[in-house]
């Protein structure tokens, strides 16, 4: 069964709801509270991979039929197919030794094992001589009570580019079973069981508990197959294998880096994006109990791979993630992106009508340049990957005071990433809440300046679009935004009327 365009584009409000508001505790930061850059960069060592055992697992597919939630826009043009494959294995869940830190350094010890079947989607170039040498494996976002891969909506244009194979993994249970309290399920979309009972019939997750090590033996599959087993990858060699998790997902990953990576050295990296300040415990599933009262937590500074984390405006305040900021290193990079919100209109494939008939936003919701800096942020990171020496430019915070964002005087956001967008604005772009829905509080708003200020501000819209030009270059030169994107940010450029 596949869903109609409409109801396909809502499967991302996965990741608008993300983590409940309520369960993002840890209070406020402001930028006092974020030591400031070291001149010198830390000595942690990074290492460009690893080894580890193959996981002791069977593995069935190509499934034929059309997968759920497997959106294949673009494919045909970069030469990609889609392929689903269920992976059946034991995997193991955790205990902490002493209790969990707010610096991440967590030591965890083996509890029990259970059996699990899940499922995998890999999305990868069809032609071998495409093939990048990076795998990129995503924790699926089931938030809402169904599976979205918000990653790779943000980031498909230059994974698809580059020949990159991306592998979303079904690894918690409300993906595949409908789980209490079930966001959207029955609405937009519904666990996998649901969705299609006889398609889905023999996957059986034991619980998130086990989640962490279903996901470290499916990055180790990325590495190397068990003999006589099916090769999702089909005969590609991967040469770094490279972590992504969005919104509740990248809550996820922030326990499995701190906890579960030194125990299973699989990933090259990690791509934590939206993350809250907070993290899941590694019991009853990593509920939103142990959400809410864990405090906020950093990413741990002895870390061997690069980890980069990427935060809305949204994230500091509502998500709770600025009491979690830590200074960048030789394996930690902290982009915050101003003009952002933790959802935006680029998740709903630009329509703005989703926004305004369906979620019931008043106003226009944010039109930010966040998945231009998602794009980039990948580049930076799989480069930093193959060369410990090619470290991501660093960004500035964004400025809190009193836990709020500071604004200038057209309401945008001061410090932080500040693109084209916000200093050459023809908008207020902001990630702040916006009315009583708890979506449309994560989708911020877009609030467009109205002709007369335009013309005052730049004359006419020949001399804006020069500015907005020269902008972009500077945000190519800065690392920001990928030159390749350049075109698609122009053609983003709305046309106002001027006077």
């Amino acid at each position: 069964m596949r869903f109609p365009r409409r109801l396909r584009l809502l499967v991302v409000l996965a990741v608008a709801i993300g983590v409940v508001i309520g369960a993002c505790g840890g209070g406020s930061s402001d930028n006092a509270a974020l030591n400031a850059p070291p001149d010198v960069e830390a000595d942690a060592p990074v290492v460009e991979s690893v080894v580890v055992p193959t996981p002791e697992v069977s593995i069935v597919g190509p499934i034929p039929g059309d997968a759920q939630t497997s959106p294949t826009t673009g494919f045909e043009e970069a030469d990609y197919a889609a392929f689903e494959y269920f992976v059946s294995g034991d995997a193991a869940s955790y205990d902490p030794v002493d209790a969990l830190t707010d610096d991440g350094r967590w030591e965890l010890t083996a509890r029990d094992v259970a059996p699990y079947t899940t499922r995998i989607i890999v999305k990868r170039p069809l032609d071998p001589a495409d093939f990048s040498g990076t795998v990129l494996v995503e924790w699926n976002n089931v938030t809402a009570g169904f599976e979205s891969s918000p990653d790779f909506i943000f980031a498909r244009e230059e994974i698809l580019r580059k020949g990159h194979v991306h592998i979303a993994v079904s690894a918690q249970l409300a993906g595949i079973d409908a789980a209490p309290g079930g966001g959207l399920v029955g609405d937009f979309g519904a666990p996998l069981k649901l969705a299609d009972p006889d398609r889905y019939a023999d996957l059986d997750h034991p619980g998130d508990d086990y989640s962490y090590d279903l996901f470290a033996q499916i990055g180790a599959l990325a590495r190397a197959v068990p003999d006589g087993e099916v090769d999702p990858l089909d005969g590609l060699e991967a040469e770094q294998v490279i972590a992504l998790g969005e919104s509740q997902s990248a809550f996820r990953l922030t326990s499995f880096i701190n906890g579960v990576h030194s125990l299973t050295p699989v990933y090259d990296g990690f791509f934590v994006h939206s993350r809250g300040g907070a993290h899941p415990g590694f019991d009853d599933g990593g509920s939103e109990t142990a959400v809410r009262d864990s405090g906020a937590v950093r990413i741990r500074d002895d870390l061997d791979v690069p980890v980069l984390v990427l935060s809305t405006e949204t994230d500091l305040t509502v998500l709770g993630y600025a009491p979690a900021r830590q200074p960048d290193s030789d394996v930690f990079r902290g982009w915050e992106v101003a003009g952002t919100a933790h959802a935006d209109s680029h998740l709903l494939g630009g329509d703005e009508q989703v926004a305004a008939e369906i979620l019931g936003c008043a106003a226009p919701v944010n039109d930010g340049p966040q998945h231009f800096v998602v794009k980039a942020a990948l580049a930076q990171l799989v480069e930093w990957v193959i060369d410990p020496a090619d470290l991501p430019p660093r960004g500035d915070p964004i400025e809190l005071a009193d836990g709020q964002i500071v604004r200038d005087a057209d309401g945008n956001a001061l410090g932080g990433i500040r693109l084209a967008p916000t200093r050459v604005p023809v908008a207020a772009l902001s990630g702040d809440p916006l009315g009583d829905s708890v979506i449309c509080q994560l989708f911020g708003s877009t609030t467009v300046f109205d002709s007369a200020e335009l013309a005052e501000r730049y004359g006419d819209e020949a001399t804006y679009r020069a500015e907005y030009e020269a902008a972009l270059d500077e945000d190519v030169s800065a690392g920001f935004i990928l030159a390749e994107d350049v075109e698609a940010a122009l053609a983003d450029v709305v046309s106002f009327t001027f006077g």
